[in-house]
This record gives structure tokens, C-alpha cells and sequence, in this order.
């Protein structure tokens, strides 16, 4: 018969370890709390105590020793090796690198791999064979998740426009009049959407192995929405019009001037759009303007604002004609502008500050 053995720990009394078992995230653990809580009391012998968790004498033992050794945290079951992986720590560098460097369309791969490409692959390279599951949570294991790639234009410069975020405070400064102060200006963010009757499907919420059917217009009524936003106070200007040209332009600048502050300045980032850059442009003399990099609208957090619209009040919809969706775009503007903590949560960037 093994040799009985006390509790030795005095960290916790059989209340804690009762209390402890009752909110333990481990099942595993509960009833060993309370089996060492009787084996405190000492008011069992270990056979009645055994029996009344369920196990065996020498098992309660255990459960006493390594309690003692290492406290609550001793009493979890050490995690079990499993059986050893089938791709080695090199053979999964190389799997790595391959899903890294991506297809090579030029010679011949597909442009976009499916888990059979990728089972094909180690397949061939390692004579392995795995099935599609098993690859699927293979290449998880390995940080990798199937998900859409952000566009970008093919003439965007990487670098560009990470020197434009990294030297944003500079950029800004040199586009200020001298005798403006960086604390007095306020950073808007500003460009135009269309939006129309061609209208576009989002994501929506269905049973599993159901796909709706969403009505999709397919004429060509649209509107403009001219639109700038400061990501520092939540402030949002904006107006619908026809077409997009240097008189919306005029009319846009003179709407932000109207509205800022009197000791305010509003310096206000946008692209090189045609009417952005002509000479007929009447810039207020509270406002300056500071240009994109070329082919960089991700650097425009109005973007995100447009999209977050069109996702969330124009998509899935029907329009009766171009003057509903004049209504319509109105309407939401007119709503949505007010919302200055929805606009910041949306806009905020670290970068985006002077």
C-alpha cells in the first residue's frame, strides 16, 4: 500500500480551494480542488475520499504531490506530445517560402492556389501524401488564412507613399502659409464619390449552405458626392451634385472655409484629380492644399468613409431613378455627417497629424 502523504502547502484553506474549483477555466482541475480541500479537513480516510471523486487511492496521492511541488498550477495534465508532424521544421521553411514569394504566373501557376495546388505541391516536392483537411489546418498552423488581397494601382510607388506617411508632419507644414501655426490647423482628408443605380452587392447574414438572391440594378443614374472629413474632431462637409468639376470644387472649398472656427486654418489632403489641380480653382484664404502621391487612394482616409456608405446604406438596393438616388445620398449624407464619433473611429490615423 503506498505510504500516505499530507498536504504540506499552507497557500490555500478548503474554503479557497472549494471557491477556486467552482470558477476554474480547467474541468480537469475542479475535482482535484476539492479532493485536496477534504484531504486538509482530514476528516475522510483516503479511500472514502477517493471514492467520493471517483478515482483510485494512488491517483489522490498524485494529486497531493504534485500539489504540494507546485501548487493549483501542478494539478493540470502536462499537455501530450501527439504524433510527430510529417513536414520537419525545413520542409515547413520551405513551404513558408513558397506561400510567401506566392504563384509564378510565368511559368504557368495558377494566379490563385487552392489547398489542392498546395497538397499537389508538397506532394511533389516532398512525397508526402496529406489530405485536403489536413493541409488546411497545416498551412492555419502556419499563419496563413485565405482572405482578399487590397488593391493597388500598377503605377503606385510602395515608397512614395510611405515617405508621404512618415514625413506627413513635414509635408504638411511646407504646404501652410508661414504665417499659419501647426496648432491652429485642422487636417481634412477630402474626395468625391459616385454613386448610382449600378449599385454593387455586400456581405449579408444567411443560413449555412444558403445564398441569397440580392436585386442588382443595372442602369446608369448617378450622383456625385463631394465630401471632407477631419479625422481630429469628426467634423464632416459635404454636398450632391451632378457633375464633378472646378465650379463643385469652388463651392466645396468655400463650405469647409464656411465652417471652420475663426482662429482655424484647414489644410486639406487630396488627390490630383483635374479639378483638384485648375488654375480656375478659388482656394479660401483659411485653406491650403497638400497633394497625394500619384495613384495612392488608400492614403485618403475619405476613401474609407465612402466605402463604409456604400457597404452599409447603398448596397443591396434599388434605385427608382437618378433623382431617388440624389434623395437617398442626401438624406444618409445629411445623417451621417453629424455622427463625429462614428467619423473619427473611421478616419483616425497615427500618421494623419500635424
Amino acid at each position: 500500500m503506498p505510504a500516505k502523504i499530507a498536504v504540506t502547502r499552507t497557500d490555500h484553506t478548503p474554503e479557497s480551494l472549494r471557491k477556486l474549483a467552482l470558477s476554474h477555466k480547467y474541468r480537469d482541475c475542479r475535482s482535484r480542488l476539492r479532493a485536496l480541500a477534504l484531504m486538509i479537513e482530514d476528516t475522510l480516510s483516503r479511500a472514502e475520499t477517493s471514492r467520493r471523486v471517483g478515482v483510485d487511492v494512488q491517483t489522490l496521492r498524485d494529486w497531493v504531490v504534485r500539489y504540494n511541488e507546485a501548487g493549483v498550477d501542478g494539478l493540470r495534465d502536462a499537455q501530450r506530445p501527439g504524433r510527430p508532424p510529417k513536414l520537419d521544421a525545413r520542409q515547413k521553411a520551405q513551404l513558408v517560402a513558397w506561400m510567401d514569394a506566392g504563384p509564378d504566373l510565368d511559368a504557368g501557376e495558377p494566379c490563385c492556389w487552392t489547398v489542392g495546388d498546395i497538397r499537389r505541391w508538397i506532394k511533389c516536392r516532398f512525397d508526402m501524401d496529406f489530405t485536403l483537411e489536413g493541409v488546411r489546418r497545416m498551412i492555419h498552423r502556419l499563419d496563413f488564412r485565405h482572405v482578399s488581397p487590397r488593391p493597388i494601382h500598377p503605377r503606385a510607388k510602395p515608397e512614395d507613399q510611405e515617405n508621404f506617411r512618415q514625413n506627413f508632419q513635414q509635408l504638411a507644414m511646407a504646404a501652410l502659409p508661414e504665417s499659419v501655426s501647426g496648432k491652429d490647423v485642422l487636417v481634412y482628408f477630402q474626395d468625391e464619390a459616385r454613386i448610382g443605380q449600378k449599385g454593387m452587392l455586400s456581405r449579408v447574414w444567411a443560413r449555412k449552405g444558403t445564398r441569397p438572391r440580392i436585386p442588382r440594378d443595372y442602369r446608369y443614374g448617378y450622383v456625385y458626392l463631394f465630401s471632407a472629413a477631419c479625422p481630429e474632431t469628426g467634423n464632416a462637409v459635404g454636398h450632391v451634385c451632378d457633375k464633378a468639376n472646378t465650379d463643385e470644387m469652388n463651392r466645396h472649398l468655400r463650405d469647409v472655409s464656411s465652417t471652420l472656427p475663426e482662429s482655424k486654418h484647414a489644410l486639406m489632403v487630396l488627390d490630383g484629380a483635374g479639378w483638384h489641380r485648375s488654375k480656375d480653382l478659388d482656394i479660401p484664404a483659411n485653406v491650403s492644399l497638400l497633394r497625394l502621391p500619384p495613384y495612392s487612394p488608400e492614403l485618403n482616409l475619405t476613401e474609407t468613409l465612402f466605402s463604409v456608405l456604400k457597404h452599409r446604406r447603398f448596397a443591396n438596393r434599388v434605385f427608382e431613378s437618378a433623382e431617388h438616388v440624389r434623395k437617398t445620398v442626401t438624406e444618409v449624407w445629411d445623417t451621417f455627417s453629424h455622427n463625429s464619433e462614428e467619423i473619427i473611429q473611421i478616419t483616425r490615423r497615427q500618421w494623419a497629424k500635424i
